[in-house]
């Protein structure tokens, strides 16, 4: 099986991802091993908005900086590529994804932060962001930032879909 299934304790919120979206974020972070990286998920909600669907995953644009500890993705284009994609086909921006090389794939502090205010932001227009956070032996951890609500983990059973060694 090729998709990832997360979901809320509750079941109120949910994610889906594919081994080959998957795959993609695992190949930036390798790519970049010891700095963070990251960038934005890109998909639809089913139709009763219960679980997020990704479709697509986007990684640093031009303009991102990083550091061993530290992202800030950048916002070079994003604007014009994800106005494209919802007129075609009606995907449009469900939250971001980061890697902690090192790390665990747990919310910082500033991760907590900055997805609370992207949920409460008008210019976002998205109440419930969801967080993939890859920690530094491929883990995924997921999560969801409902506006208004403390942020929930999102769990699965493939939390770790390639090896130590990146295979």
């Amino acid at each position: 099986m090729d998709d990832y299934s997360y979901f809320s304790q509750d079941k109120r919120f949910g994610l889906k991802l594919t081994k080959s979206l998957a795959n993609e974020m695992f190949d930036f972070c390798l790519n970049d091993k010891s700095h963070e990286t990251g960038g934005i998920l890109i998909g639809h909600y089913t139709s009763d908005q219960s679980c997020a669907i990704v479709n697509l995953v986007k990684g640093p644009t031009s303009d991102s900086k990083s550091g061993r500890t530290w992202f800030y993705r950048g916002t070079k284009d994003l604007q014009v590529f994800l106005e494209r994609l919802w007129r075609t086909n009606k995907n449009h921006y469900l939250g971001e994804w980061h890697y902690h090389p090192g790390g665990s794939p747990i919310p910082s502090v500033e991760d907590r932060m900055q997805m609370t205010q992207i949920a409460n932001s008008k210019r976002y227009n998205c109440p419930e962001p969801i967080l993939i956070i890859i920690g530094g032996q491929l883990e995924i951890g997921a999560y969801v930032f409902p506006k208004g609500y403390d942020y929930a983990k999102l769990k699965g059973e493939n939390t770790q879909v390639r090896g130590n060694n990146g295979v």
